[in-house]
């Protein structure tokens, strides 16, 4: 580990915070106290980021590019919006793939003219979206989608035609991607061989102009050779097609896939050497090519490396000769760790903030919560002694964590994700609670699920004046109001406010209530059928008033019962035969 300031020149203002960075793969890394913070104030599981160094590292990065190249965000590595808006604050443009990206990034301030949306199944409101923010281009992927954008722009009533970028399946390929996306089949793009085609097809649509090209060939390149391989290929291929179809090539998006490592026989991209090489073969294909916009579109590259995971253990135990650690958090938080659907063969680096390494600690396993065993973040790691209640830091954990994870799974929910900006902490996603997973949930018509407490109180202090109730005793019509108030509330947090009292029995006034008397009533739940819930009310005298004509009162303790009652509300039926049915049982 080295305290090292990320370089940073250009326009961008240097970041004044340092930060430590992980030596193996120049990610950040969190230190013990801030871990203790995020702990106290937010609790673990959490996702942490850090803006200096989501800053520092684009800078870095635009520092090199040539200028005349254009760097989006592709928002699915992360798409939180605090992310989202640091980077833009940076310069970056977005490649969305879904209605929510494309709203997040217009929403923190993304200028439509700096969106991009790809992705091979956009819904009709995704396209209307689109036209309607007015972003610099729709990546389309089939001939059929150019007819949707079509028919859709002509519903709208737009006057001038809808810019579009064709994704391109190209014939070629190139090792060295984690990933291969292009180059075979896929259901990405148009195969390259399917282009001629579309030449009577964009004649018959009026509202659609094919201005340019993406191509987006792997992901995870670690290699400068093979991205700059596909530079040069795309930018020919798209000079090519622009002369077959007789369009004007306005743009070209040559993907990206810039990687990071992650693991142990890794190294890290050679981003001098890839710089060198892209400005070169760009600033060839502006000799024939001069007012293209290039375009470069990059996620993980941007942010992983500014984020981190951080776990707590629950337990430690050993089964059979092998010590695991056993988390609140693991790949139900963050699958990219281990591989989607795979056990850990080889593990993200893990530390454990809360003590230092000693000598010859044994290795050990870390899973999470999960009742799977395939729920391992690490297997026979060399994590130093381990310990319930340390917090361990998942590290290059800003890209395709919590949004690229089972967060569903065990009905856990989405864990609290936190910036780090400077000395402050913000929290920039709430996590889930028990209520806002089960809360969602209905029964058949649309019934909510009966929440856990199935009772509700209110307090209130009588009126100290005598002649608010006609006498010096309060009557009992106001302590039946009150009864009232408070089976409204439980049947409003229990059913919703469209719930009925239908009927009071058993109505019992044990002892007088008198003006200035503080009463608290309860109503609870004690039977229910599906549509029925029967309730018992009781009012409780918790404070007396010692003289009618004065302010003094004296603590009731233990409470007095004054009254009681039962009733029933009811559920109202969405539909009439429903409703009969429920009334005959």
């Amino acid at each position: 580990m080295n305290n090292a300031h990320m370089p940073v020149t250009g326009e961008m203002p240097a970041p004044r915070a340092s930060f430590d960075i992980h030596d193996a793969t120049g990610a950040w890394l969190p230190n013990r106290e801030l871990a203790e913070r995020v702990g106290v104030q937010f609790g673990t599981p959490a996702f942490i980021y850090n803006a200096d160094y989501i800053r520092a590292n684009f800078a870095e990065l635009r520092r090199r590019l040539s200028p005349t190249i254009d760097i989006l965000y592709s928002l699915k590595a992360n798409p939180n919006a605090a992310v989202v808006d640091c980077l833009k604050s940076c310069g970056a443009g977005a490649e969305v793939s879904s209605r929510a990206e494309l709203h997040t990034a217009i929403r923190v301030g993304v200028p439509a003219s700096n969106i991009i949306f790809v992705g091979p199944a956009k819904t009709r409101d995704e396209i209307g979206d689109c036209l309607r923010f007015g972003i610099f281009a729709i990546v389309a992927e089939s001939a059929r989608e150019l007819e949707i954008i079509d028919e859709l722009a002509r519903e709208q009533g737009l006057q001038r035609p809808v810019d579009v970028m064709l994704r391109i399946n190209p014939d070629f390929t190139t090792s060295g991607s984690g990933l291969t996306m292009s180059g075979k089949p896929r259901q990405f793009g148009i195969d390259i061989e399917q282009v001629p085609d579309l030449r009577d097809v964009m004649a018959g649509l009026p509202r659609v102009r094919v201005m340019g090209f993406h191509v987006y060939m792997g992901t995870r390149f670690l290699e400068a050779g093979p991205i700059i391989e596909n530079t040069v290929n795309i930018l020919d291929m798209a000079r090519r097609l622009g002369a077959l179809l007789d369009i004007p090539v306005e743009a070209v998006d040559v993907g990206g896939g810039f990687g990071i490592p992650y693991f142990d026989n890794e190294s890290a991209l050679d981003l001098e050497t890839l710089a060198l090489g892209i400005n070169e073969t760009v600033s060839r294909f502006r000799e024939t090519c001069p007012n293209t916009r290039v375009i470069i579109e990059l996620g993980r590259y941007l942010t992983a490396g500014s984020g981190a995971m951080l776990t707590r253990v629950h337990y430690t135990k050993e089964s059979r000769g092998e010590v695991f650690a056993i988390a609140d958090g693991g790949t139900n938080l963050h699958m990219a760790a281990v591989g989607v659907g795979g056990f850990a063969k080889r593990s993200f680096p893990i530390l454990n903030l809360s003590r230092d390494r000693g000598e010859g600690a044994t290795r050990t396993t870390l899973t999470g919560p999960l009742c799977t065993p395939s729920d391992t973040l690490a297997r026979k790691a060399d994590l130093g002694d381990v310990a319930e209640g340390d917090v361990l830091a998942v590290l290059c954990s800003g890209a395709y964590g919590p949004s690229a994870s089972p967060t569903g799974f065990l009905s856990h929910g989405y864990p609290n994700e936190v910036l780090v900006d400077g000395d402050e902490l913000h929290l920039v996603r709430a996590g889930d609670d028990t209520n806002d997973i089960v809360g969602r949930y209905r029964l058949p018509d649309d019934l909510p699920l009966p929440p856990v407490d199935k009772s509700f109180s209110i307090s209130v202090r009588l009126s100290a004046s005598d002649a608010h109730y006609g006498g010096a005793l309060v009557d009992g019509a106001h302590i039946m109001k009150l009864f009232g108030d408070a089976v409204t509330g439980l049947a409003a947090i229990h059913d919703g406010d469209e719930s009925l009292l239908q009927r009071w029995e058993g109505v019992e006034f044990l002892k007088p209530a008198r003006p200035g008397d503080f009463i608290t009533v309860r109503a609870r739940i004690n039977r229910q059928s599906r549509l029925r819930r029967f309730v018992e009310v009781e009012a409780l005298r918790t404070v007396r008033a010692c003289d009618p004509g004065s302010s003094a009162v004296e603590k009731v303790d233990p409470p007095e019962k004054i009254a009681s009652a039962q009733g029933l509300f009811v559920v109202p039926m969405p539909n009439r035969s429903s409703a009969r049915k429920e009334s005959m049982t």
